[in-house]
């Protein structure tokens, strides 16, 4: 019978060998390997299948994929943008590069949406890889091939893994662990080996990790871990030596990380809570993951801190500290007793250790990506157990596998269905008020979906509700109040309006600098300006409009937008030189800016300038097709020139977009009944009444009723 072909690596003997005599490699044919790596890959990819469907939620991926200035080119000059400045308080050019790189291959869709499954997908294939390397890694460390795969399972199978993956914005997370694990496994080559190109991999792969996600100067510390598994002299000369440039470059991108945390007002004040209180809340951090890892229940997107308000921390968080005591202990009682127990506690504690909030960042107390890396440690210790205990009760091995392989299954399951909560916004945010019913980002972002939807009220219920949960909540109260702004346009409601400007106002006492917050209370009072009883009432509301106005653009001078509805405001005002001055500048900006086109042929107009005012009108619509105000004010221009048929064109066109708009029936009536097309005209001014135009009324009970009555 022919012996099936069998390999073995060379120079994988365990560095424990003295206190595991049986850890040696075991031998396996490739048919064995690949069915062992068909089963982890094929494992993962079911789990993570629902990604593929979801879509982009509004928590940081419609800021780092739609909204994207660098995103959709991949110039020069963006690459350089992603490689020298800070995004969403960040620095992780080649995170920033690959999302680009998906946008390239994906592109948009037909009605011009951005495609989402193209990032799922790589986020999902950057998990799979990293899964096969940490069975590598694994494999590599213990030279165990059932350790191994066990350990790569629990790790691609893992439910706290679910955000880094599902999450298009953690595209950071997978990425900087990818080449982080990598840089480890040439490291380990480096030792067995003794060659140093290893080294110089691992070196290249760490700064590749780096500018993945400064997360991963963890990796600096970790190698000395793994000498010590090697049973490396840690003081000695050359074993320092050699983690002296990881250990600088360490501390370059951490500097980098914090400055880059700070741009972005991410980083928390210190004496939001006192240090001693930051202390009992690592202690429960560190428990949590501990906790989730093994039993992945009550998962969710964010973990607030337990009284924002008061910063004070609950007694019992202080026990906590206990098992995490407990855990210290056990690295420094195995230290000399096992090292691969001291090693896989070691590895979990040196890359979780700067992530317990010590250092305050975000504003939550934990989060499930974070376990990303330093899960590792936790299942290869694992999986290291359940085999001891198999090698001790092999009378029960049956058993063991039964209840191992059911564990797998069911955090398979779990994480199968947290992947789905990640489908859409809504489906996220219910699940995380459900979860953490005081995460107040929930409420404010699930309030932005609603208002989205046009669902005002209930998103104004939702803001009010993060509100409460945190009163200096500047963008809770400036999201209330432009939901309240638009709510109020659709209801013609003053008094809404008002409440809407008093939002801004309390945003904009927390934000002297908040530009959207000038912006839309400028837009508010500019609206409110339509229902003021006198003209000193409007007019004090328009020029209180125009000095919000003023300071966005002045905060933002490329604030297109501003500059549009500050040159309306001036053309309210009778100052029309100086509107067309803002609307010319827009233009040069943005030369696709099709309503500073129509807003500076409205500028026109009233300087007398109809044929200026027709030539800009012209491009708004070659601009935007579809730009009802540009078809209305065109027409009211052909009709002052007395062309009938090309305004009663341009009338029929904004009808046609806009069923409901009454000032297109009310012109294109009258211009029927100069052209003595009376019961056109007639019906047309019928429908000016019923969508409630103001003169339309009078109009038609001088020419349809009185002429009816004659007959």
């Amino acid at each position: 019978m022919k012996q099936s072909r069998k390999f073995q690596k060379k120079g994988t003997q365990s560095p424990t060998s003295r206190i595991e005599k049986k850890n040696t490699l075991v031998s396996i044919s490739k048919k064995q390997l690949y069915l062992w790596l068909a089963i982890i890959s094929i494992s993962t990819i079911i789990v993570y299948a629902p990604a593929f469907k979801n879509e982009i939620t509004n928590w940081d991926d419609d800021n780092y994929i739609v909204k994207n200035p660098w995103l959709q080119e991949l110039s020069g000059e963006n690459i350089k943008s992603i490689f020298t400045e800070y995004y969403m308080g960040n620095y992780h050019p080649l995170a920033m590069l690959s999302l680009s790189l998906d946008f390239q291959i994906g592109g948009l869709d037909k009605e011009g949406e951005i495609v989402p499954w193209i990032y799922h997908f790589t986020n999902i294939f950057l998990h799979l890889v990293n899964t096969l390397l940490v069975f590598w890694l694994a494999w590599l460390l213990l030279g165990r091939i059932e350790i191994a795969v066990l350990t790569g399972l629990l790790f691609g199978l893992g439910t706290l893994h679910v955000e880094s993956v599902a999450w298009i914005s953690e595209r950071k997370d997978v990425l900087y662990a990818l080449f982080f694990i990598a840089s480890l496994i040439a490291y380990v080559y480096y030792l067995k080996k003794k060659e140093a190109i290893f080294y110089v991999y691992s070196l290249v792969l760490f700064i590749l990790s780096l500018l993945s996600k400064g997360q991963a100067v963890s990796l600096a510390v970790t190698l000395f871990i793994v000498d010590y598994l090697y049973e490396r002299k840690l003081l000695d000369k050359k074993v320092i030596l050699e983690k002296l440039p990881f250990l600088v470059l360490s501390v370059i991108f951490g500097i980098i990380a914090i400055k880059a945390q700070q741009a972005g007002n991410a980083l928390h004040d210190s004496d939001s809570y006192a240090f001693y209180k930051r202390i009992g809340f690592a202690g429960y951090a560190f428990t949590q993951y501990l906790i989730k890892l093994t039993v992945p229940v009550s998962l969710s997107a964010i973990y607030p801190y337990p009284d924002i308000i008061n910063k004070s921390i609950p007694g019992y968080y202080w026990l906590f500290m206990l098992p995490a005591l407990a855990v210290a202990y056990a690295f420094f009682y195995y230290l000399k007793r096992n090292r691969i127990v001291a090693f896989c506690i070691g590895f979990f504690i040196i890359n979780i250790f700067l992530l317990l909030q010590l250092i305050p960042v975000g504003s939550a107390i934990l989060a499930d990506r974070y376990s990303y890396i330093p899960s590792i440690g936790f299942h290869l210790l694992m999986a290291w157990m359940i085999f001891k205990l198999v090698e001790k009760n092999t009378a029960k091995k049956t058993l063991i596998y039964g209840i191992s392989g059911a564990y797998l299954l069911v955090i398979g399951a779990a994480s199968f269905n947290r992947t789905q909560i990640w489908n859409d916004s809504l489906t996220l945010w219910d699940d995380t008020i459900e979860k953490s019913p005081a995460a107040v980002v929930a409420w404010n972002n699930r309030g932005s979906i609603k208002d989205r939807e046009k669902k005002h009220n209930e998103a104004i219920e939702d803001f009010t509700r993060a509100i409460v949960l945190k009163p200096d909540y500047t963008h809770a109260f400036y999201n209330r109040g432009t939901s309240k702004k638009d709510w109020a346009s659709e209801r013609k409601d003053s008094a809404m309006l008002q409440s809407a400007i008093r939002d801004f106002d309390q945003a904009i006492e927390f934000d002297k600098n908040f530009v959207e917050a000038y912006h839309n209370r400028g837009l508010a009072k500019e609206n409110l300006s339509e229902y003021a009883k006198t003209l000193a009432e409007k007019n004090k509301l328009l020029s209180d409009a125009l000095a919000d106005y003023d300071r966005t653009v002045e905060l933002n001078p490329l604030y297109e937008n501003a500059l549009v509805n500050r040159g309306v405001i001036k053309g309210k005002m009778g100052n029309l030189d100086d509107a067309i001055i803002d609307f010319n500048k827009a233009i040069e900006m943005t030369p696709e800016n099709a309503s500073a086109y129509s807003n500076r042929g409205l500028a026109k107009d009233n300087k007398g300038d109809m044929q200026g005012a027709i030539a800009d009108y012209n491009i708004a619509i070659e601009k935007d097709p579809e730009f009802v105000t540009a078809y209305l004010n065109r027409g009211i221009v052909y009709r002052r020139m007395k062309n009938y048929d090309a305004s009663i064109k341009d009338f029929t066109k904004a009808i046609l977009l806009d069923k409901e708009l009454a000032a297109a029936y009310y012109f294109r009536g009258l211009d029927q009944i100069a052209l003595k097309n009376g019961q056109a005209g007639c019906n047309d001014l019928q429908m000016a009444v019923n969508y409630g135009h103001p003169y339309a009324i009078a109009e038609y009970q001088h020419y349809c009723v009185k002429s009816t009555n004659n007959k």
